[in-house]
């Protein structure tokens, strides 16, 4: 389920809500002459919002790598894929193998769904495949 505003384009970061009723308030202090305290507020509040910010930047960045796994991953299931059905394929010992790195293969692509099932609960966009 990924956070979206209208036409598909991507939702407010997570926090702003939290950020604008902060400023918000900031404001409201500042209009009740108590100017020192609004600055205070609004300077917490944008020193952790730059923190925020940061954070989730190094977020997405490394559950991006889920798109290049897969895209890995997808070569290596097709291309083993067709060794196991080619009929004059490997012989018995390598088709074993096969198998083995087939099944593996599967653990790491269900591993990458998690990962990007991941991705869209934190409202970052999917990268489209280049899959070969």
């Amino acid at each position: 389920m990924n956070r979206t505003g209208g036409m598909g384009q991507p939702g407010p970061p997570p926090f702003a809500r939290l950020r604008d009723r902060l400023l918000e308030e900031a404001a409201t202090l500042e209009h009740a002459g108590q100017a020192q305290a609004a600055g205070s507020l609004r300077a917490l509040t944008e020193a952790w919002w730059a923190e925020q910010e940061s954070w989730n930047a190094r977020v997405r960045d490394a559950l991006g790598v889920h798109h290049e796994i897969n895209n890995a991953l997808v070569g290596v299931r097709g291309n083993t894929q067709l060794m196991l059905m080619d009929s004059s394929g490997p012989g018995p010992d390598a088709r074993e193998r096969l198998e083995v790195v087939l099944r593996e293969s599967g653990r790491i692509q269900e591993a990458t769904l998690r990962l990007r099932d991941l991705k869209t609960v934190l409202g970052g966009p999917l990268p489209r495949s280049h899959a070969a």
